[in-house]
């Protein structure tokens, strides 16, 4: 064998060295860029050896080559947009059409315990969130969003039986919630393995699907039950949800050069080299029969997904989807009977509500477009604030119609963009690998405030009486959206420091 044509060598463990053809005389070789080596052989001429530092794919700093665009890509927005015109529907956007039908259904229930039905099904399509993620990183999204299409298709049809109200607990609730999150957390993930660049107009488009998707499902689906009942109607809800949601999840995929690209990386890092040419043959023998034992090698683990724990960001993000998820869902289920509270009619307080939805709707792709543009920290703070002002502002000093849809179009038009904007910073501090597991660890947070905030906000109406004040109500809502900003910030901030870091380590690696 040619001395001048040996294999590749691991210089060190963190520098790959590529062998360079000789082309030039000894004389030369300095004017070669880059840390050199020169290995001594039997030809006149030395080989010489060029070192870069092998990029980590695991970090956030490593930008692999991404088109923000084509086919598949978009394709994939497709779905996640599809995913999300449904996945919040039956338990959120258009439950309270079958809330006053339940009380004819079910007579003698109370208001609170019908309305925990919804509430159920919201919290735990949050709380289950590390599940879905875990199990769409370990196994693929699109299996994944296929398992929650079936169960949420199984869980309104059971629904559509219910003799009694705690058999809604269990389908349109309980069950409905875990077949969401199945669909919702790789919806949510699979774009932001195809853009960089256009990320936030991606994320954007895809979640704009909820408030599309609220808009046009809320009056037929009250079509439908005034029509065909209450039950039939979850019927045929069911039928559009193997539909659309079907369509959504065969669209959602991950891209497989990410996972393929990072296990090649990690084995060729793994295997050592000798200086005796006749064992340098043997590497890609050895790692095909690694192969067969290492074929959940590149597939995420529990304990590693757990490893972002320790990190700062992701508790600011954390705490933040915590106290955004009190905060928002307060003014949605009370701004319609607080406009009756100072005056307005019930019709334009409804008028209210739905521009409200379609600010959100707006603000998830303007705000989106934006962060691509400017800087996603600069957009989601921006966001935090502009939503906690909204409300800790807006709605406290609102006596009137003008002043209370000026409120709704502007806690919409930010809130929505912080929906969009969240599952960004997610990738912009964790990377793309296991995103759909992170993002269902920092929504898990958001289960909880699900489950408290309007339950706690009811309570501080009630104990207002027999002179009913709205301001405790304003206040908590306020109070917990300016913490959440707060943690935006604070995210912010690591963030920054992170990035700093991890360039200072670079300039020293090279």
């Amino acid at each position: 064998m040619d001395p001048s044509f040996e294999k590749p060598v691991l210089a060190r463990s963190d520098t790959l060295a590529t062998v360079v053809e000789p082309r030039v005389a000894t004389s030369e070789i300095e004017s070669i860029p880059g840390p050199v080596a020169v290995v001594p052989t039997a030809g006149p001429i030395p080989t010489v050896i060029t070192s870069t530092p092998a990029a980590d794919p695991s970090t956030p700093d490593h930008k692999e080559v991404i088109q923000d665009g084509g086919r598949q890509a978009w394709l994939v927005v497709l779905g996640s947009f599809l995913i999300h015109t449904f996945a919040f529907a039956p338990t959120e956007y258009v439950f309270g059409v079958f809330e006053l039908h339940y009380h004819e259904v079910f007579q003698g229930a109370t208001a609170s315990s019908i309305a925990f039905v919804g509430t159920t099904g919201s919290a735990v399509t949050y709380l289950a969130g590390f599940l879905a993620g875990f199990l769409a990183d370990r196994f693929g999204f699109r299996i994944t969003a296929l398992c929650g299409t079936f169960i949420m298709t199984v869980s309104l049809i059971l629904a559509s039986f219910a003799k009694q109200l705690w058999h809604l607990y269990i389908t349109q609730g309980f069950l409905f919630g875990v077949g969401a999150a199945l669909s919702y957390y790789p919806a949510i993930a699979a774009p932001t393995h195809y853009f960089t660049k256009r990320r936030g107009l991606a994320i954007g488009l895809a979640v704009s699907g909820v408030g599309l998707g609220g808009a046009i499902l809320a009056p037929l689906t009250h079509e439908l039950i005034e029509r065909l009942g209450a039950f039939w109607a979850l019927r045929v809800l069911a039928l559009m949800c193997a539909v659309i949601c079907g369509a959504g999840s065969y669209l959602t995929v991950e891209r497989k050069a990410h996972s393929q690209k990072s296990k090649s990386s990690n084995k060729l890092e793994g295997t050592s080299f000798s200086e005796n040419p006749e064992e340098n043959e043997k590497p890609s023998q050895a790692v095909s029969e690694k192969d067969s034992k290492e074929q959940g090698e590149g597939r995420p683990s529990f304990v590693e997904a757990l490893r972002v724990f320790k990190d700062p960001q992701f508790l600011s993000l954390s705490l933040a989807e915590l106290s955004a998820s009190i905060g928002f869902l307060i003014p949605m289920y009370y701004m319609q009977t607080y406009a009756v509270f100072i005056g307005v009619s019930a019709e334009r307080g409804a008028l209210i509500l739905g521009l409200t939805n379609g600010a959100s709707f707006v603000g998830r792709i303007v705000l989106g477009i934006a962060a691509d543009y400017f800087s996603n920290t600069k957009m989601f703070v921006i966001s935090g604030w502009g939503t906690a002002f909204s409300i800790m502002v807006l709605w406290t000093f609102s006596r009137s119609f003008g002043v209370l849809l000026l409120m709704g179009l502007t806690f919409g038009f930010f809130n929505g963009g912080y929906v969009s904007l969240a599952p960004v910073a997610i990738a912009d501090s964790f990377g793309t690998k296991q995103i759909a597991s992170t993002i269902g660890l920092v929504y898990a947070a958001g289960g909880i405030g699900m489950f408290g905030g309007s339950p706690f906000a009811g309570f501080l109406l009630e104990n207002t009486r027999p002179n009913i004040s709205y301001l405790p109500v304003q206040m908590a809502a306020g109070a917990t959206l300016t913490i959440g900003a707060i943690c935006c910030t604070s995210w912010a901030y690591f963030h920054w420091r992170a990035k700093r870091v991890r360039r200072a380590t670079t300039v020293d690696t090279l």
